[in-house]
Parts: C-alpha cells; sequence; structure tokens
C-alpha cells in the first residue's frame, strides 16, 4: 500500500505533461516554379505575363475568374441538389454529435429517482409474521469520473478535431463539385463548336460532292474525284453522329451532378466567348497549407490523433469518480414528507490499473501507430496538393502558347484552302491538293476548340488545386 501512495505523485506529475501538437516537417517551396510565366490569353487573343507578387487566383470570387452567370447558376443547383455533398454534411453532424457525447461525459449527470416497497417475510415462528414498507425520493448523481488528469478533456479534444476535420472535407467535396461542374460545362461548348464546326463542313463538302459530280457529268472530273468526295462526306456524318452521342452523354453526366433526372442542359454562350483572367497566379505555396480543405482536414485528424495519444497515455493513471444521493427516506410510505426523513450519501471512490494483461499499453500503442500513418497522410496530402498547383500552371502556360500556336494554323490552313480551290477550279490543281486541304482545315478547326477548353479548365484545375472558394459563401 505504501508503493502504491508513493508512485501517486509521479503520476500525477506525468499526467501534468502535456506535450504539445507539432506539425511535421514539410519542405515548402518559396516560389512556384511556373509562377512568372503561367500566362493565360485574354479574349482578344493578348497575353499578359504573371508577376511574382501577384494574389493567387483562389483570391478571387468565381464570378471573376469565369463571368458565366449560367455557370454560376449550375454550380449553385449542384451544391443544392448533391447527394454526394448531403453525405459530407451528414458525416459532419455524426462528428459533431459524438463530440457532444464526449464533452458530455466530462460533466455529471443528474437523475431523479423514486421507490416505494411493501413487503411481507416470515419469520421462525409463523405467528411473527410481518409487513414492512419502505419509501424514498432522492436527487441522484450516478458515478461521474472526475477528470484529474485531463484525460476525457482530451478525448473530447479528438471528437472536437474530427468535427473540423469533416467539416474540412465538405469544403472539399463542395470545390471538388463544383469543380467537375464547370469542366463538364465546357466540355458540353467545345462539343457544341465541334458539332457546328463539323456541320459547317458538311456543308461545304456536299456543295463540293455536288460540284464533283456536275464536271463529272461534263467529263472534267473522274469517278475517282467523285467518291473521294462522297467519302468526304459520309466521315462528316459520322462525325456528326458520334459528337451528338458524346453531348448526350457529356448532359447526363452534369444533370447527374445537378442532382436531375439525365436530359438536356441549357447553355447560351459559345466556347469562344468566354474570358478567362489575364493572370493565373498561385499566390505564396505556404499560403497553400491554409486554403486547402483536404490539408486542413489532414492537420485536424493529425491533431486529433495527438489528442488521443494524450489520453492512452492517460489511461494509466487512478481514475476517481463520485456517486451521490440527496432526498427523503421512510421505513413507511406514509411518513415519507414527515420533518426530520432527509437523507443523503456521498461515496467517492478511486480505481488503480494493476493489471490488465497489456489493454492499456496497446491502446497507447495503437493510438501512436494511427499518427504515424496521419503524419504520412499529411505530409502526402501536402506533396499532391503542390503537384497539382504546379501542373495547373504549366499547363495553363503550354496550353497559352499552344492556341496562339493553333490559331495560327487555323489561319493558315483557312488560305490554303481557299487558294487550292480557286487553283482547282482554274484546273492548276487536282482535286486530291482540295481534299487534303479540307481535311487539314477540319482537324485545325476541331483542334483549336479542343486546346481552348482544355486551357479554359487548366483555370479550374488551378482554382481547385489552390483551394479557392467559388462564391463567397464557401470560403
Amino acid at each position: 500500500m505504501k508503493r502504491i501512495w508513493a508512485v501517486l505523485p509521479a503520476w500525477a506529475l506525468a499526467a501534468c505533461q502535456t506535450v504539445p501538437y507539432v506539425a511535421p516537417e514539410v519542405p515548402v517551396p518559396g516560389q512556384w516554379a511556373h509562377q512568372a510565366r503561367a500566362v493565360v490569353p485574354g479574349a482578344a487573343g493578348t497575353a499578359t505575363q504573371a508577376s511574382e507578387g501577384s494574389a493567387s487566383l483562389a483570391d478571387r470570387p468565381w464570378a471573376q475568374v469565369f463571368p458565366v452567370p449560367e455557370l454560376t447558376a449550375l454550380i449553385d443547383e449542384a451544391l443544392l441538389g448533391s447527394s454526394e455533398l448531403v453525405v459530407a454534411i451528414e458525416r459532419v453532424e455524426l462528428a459533431r454529435a459524438q463530440y457532444g457525447l464526449e464533452r458530455a461525459s466530462m460533466f455529471p449527470s443528474l437523475n431523479a429517482a423514486g421507490s416505494a416497497t411493501r413487503q411481507r417475510l416470515p419469520g421462525a415462528d409463523p405467528s411473527s409474521n410481518v409487513i414492512s414498507e419502505g419509501a424514498t425520493l432522492a436527487l441522484v448523481m450516478p458515478a461521474w469520473e472526475i477528470d484529474l488528469w485531463g484525460k476525457l478533456a482530451a478525448r473530447t479534444e479528438a471528437a472536437r478535431r474530427d468535427v473540423l476535420a469533416n467539416a474540412a472535407l465538405a469544403q472539399g467535396v463542395r470545390t471538388s463539385l463544383a469543380a467537375q461542374v464547370a469542366t463538364l460545362y465546357l466540355d458540353l461548348l467545345d462539343l457544341d463548336q465541334q458539332l457546328a464546326i463539323t456541320r459547317r463542313t458538311l456543308d461545304g463538302r456536299r456543295q463540293s460532292l455536288r460540284l464533283t459530280r456536275a464536271r463529272f457529268d461534263e467529263g472534267v472530273s473522274s469517278i475517282l474525284d467523285v467518291r473521294q468526295s462522297e467519302s468526304l462526306v459520309a466521315s462528316s456524318e459520322q462525325a456528326i453522329a458520334d459528337q451528338r452521342r458524346r453531348l448526350a452523354q457529356t448532359e447526363n453526366a452534369l444533370s447527374t451532378l445537378l442532382g436531375r433526372n439525365p436530359g438536356p442542359i441549357t447553355r447560351s454562350v459559345p466556347l469562344e466567348a468566354l474570358v478567362v483572367p489575364a493572370e493565373a497566379t498561385a499566390g505564396l505555396p505556404s499560403e497553400l497549407l491554409q486554403r486547402r480543405p483536404d490539408i486542413r482536414a489532414a492537420e485536424e485528424a493529425l491533431r486529433g490523433a495527438s489528442a488521443n495519444i494524450e489520453a492512452a497515455r492517460k489511461a494509466f493513471l487512478p481514475s476517481v469518480t463520485l456517486t451521490t444521493m440527496l432526498g427523503l427516506a421512510s421505513p413507511a410510505l406514509g411518513q415519507l414528507f414527515d420533518s426530520g426523513r432527509y437523507a443523503w450519501s456521498l461515496q467517492p471512490a478511486i480505481g488503480v490499473p494493476l493489471f490488465d494483461a497489456g489493454r492499456l499499453q496497446s491502446g497507447v500503442e495503437l493510438a501512436e501507430a494511427q499518427q504515424r500513418i496521419l503524419v504520412e497522410q499529411y505530409r502526402s496530402t501536402i506533396r499532391q496538393a503542390f503537384r497539382e498547383v504546379s501542373d495547373a500552371l504549366v499547363a495553363i502556360e503550354q496550353l497559352g502558347l499552344q492556341r496562339e500556336a493553333a490559331s495560327r494554323v487555323d489561319s493558315a490552313n483557312r488560305e490554303r484552302l481557299r487558294v487550292t480551290r480557286a487553283r482547282y477550279l482554274s484546273g492548276v490543281s487536282s482535286y486530291f491538293e482540295v481534299l487534303d486541304a479540307e481535311r487539314q482545315l477540319f482537324d485545325t478547326e476541331v483542334a483549336l476548340s479542343q486546346v481552348t477548353r482544355t486551357r479554359h479548365q487548366a483555370v479550374v484545375q488551378l482554382y481547385l488545386a489552390l483551394g479557392g472558394g467559388w462564391r463567397g459563401d464557401l470560403s
């Protein structure tokens, strides 16, 4: 017994020594490799070089990134109707309820209890059998553990961090959902433009087919020219069917994301009319640690793991519980409220873990292993975030240059087709040169539309990678 009392002060001293949370060290670059060269050509085709000190794109409201009201309305609808977001929000509520349970354990509970008994007990002599009765009416505090060492507070803190982590994850679902809507919307605009290009090309090829047949009837062209022209018309019709299929499937995907049944999506803005920011900058890499929802969630989970370790270590310390009762008691029910019938009890108790077959130590090792896992996940999340921002910046830089080059190729092929047709009608060039020029122009126009869409999507991905708020009420 003397040994136990000698060890108690050491236990108490160890309980008071709470290890503060220290964030794991993660190398953070001083600046982005492509920050100064991330250029987004404006609506007029001009380009502006982003400066090193420019503010982050994520600081801007979404309406300034892509000022398209119908896209903003689609994002709002998705945020209201997405089942994935509803599940994420319910997970926050679930964690909040668990936090409430843990927090309540730190406080005593109070119950009102009343009882009455009436009994007949036989004695040694049957003639001495008596009937007895009793009654109590009291306020009872069940066994309450007094948190002397902070064990319950540590568990409550772990639950609170779980609430914050789930709230950050819900924010991440919001931003990811908005990015998916914007990406699919841009896919639709690109497919609309490709379909318009193909239809225009089909009209031209049908006109060329009529001209070629007329020249064949006059003996000027060969049947080979007619067959080549028919092949181009058929290939355009095939491309239109494929584009219509992809349009319908993309509309269905976006409708599902919005919480609708599959169906058409209304859109009135052409792809080339979209205006994007002249500068797409990412700010400082260190700002990403506070802005990205997944990084915040990983850090909150790590803080919760530290609290769990603290609670597991303090489980070795003695536990002190208190049970009380205050009320009325009487050996006769009719005398319960007579004067002098008040009663009370106070029952403190202390429990010291002596042998548990390693259960408490295993609890500490479990909490420490979970923390080590979360440390690596935290570091991996940060590295992945840096990669996504860097990928988006280099994509914006190179796609801007690629679009400018594709625009020049489109102009050159358009002029080439005009000259080739004139030479063919003059009998200088063969019809094969006209067909080749038409194919080149069609491929160039489609490629220009695709690179324009991809460049716009790179801006969306940068905004997502930076943890942009999309709307002011989501930040």
